[in-house]
């Protein structure tokens, strides 16, 4: 039972990394992951989750609105077995914020990584 609920879950995974259909000007595909993310903004911390996540950048839904240019530190947590069996990971990122908004009562705020280690 366990080997069967294993890969379910994998099959589940496998289906979520489908990256999202190019729009506009973009110039990486965007992964629709929802993983939970620390974000430090200069001494404030926050807790937010990723919406989706490419090669230049990320989404964040989060509960305040930060302003465009802000610059952002924040470390996102892949779970474990994201990666293998009983493994966990996070990402270190530097960044800033290109754009935040409101929508349907719920805050977002887009960044550009300019930096990110493997931790």
């Amino acid at each position: 039972m366990g080997v069967e609920v294993l890969t379910k879950t994998a099959e589940l995974e496998i289906e979520r990394m489908v990256p999202e259909a190019a729009h506009g000007q973009r110039t990486a595909a965007r992964f629709p992951l929802s993983l939970p993310v620390q974000l430090m903004v200069a001494a404030k911390r926050y807790e937010a989750v990723t919406d989706n996540i490419s090669a230049n950048g990320v989404l964040l839904h989060l509960k305040e609105l930060l302003p465009p240019g802000t610059q952002v530190e924040f470390l996102i947590e892949i779970p474990e077995g994201a990666i293998a069996p009983n493994e966990t990971a996070a990402v270190h990122c530097r960044g800033r914020i290109v754009r935040s908004y409101n929508e349907s009562s719920e805050t977002y705020a887009a960044a550009v990584i300019d930096e990110y280690s493997f931790q």
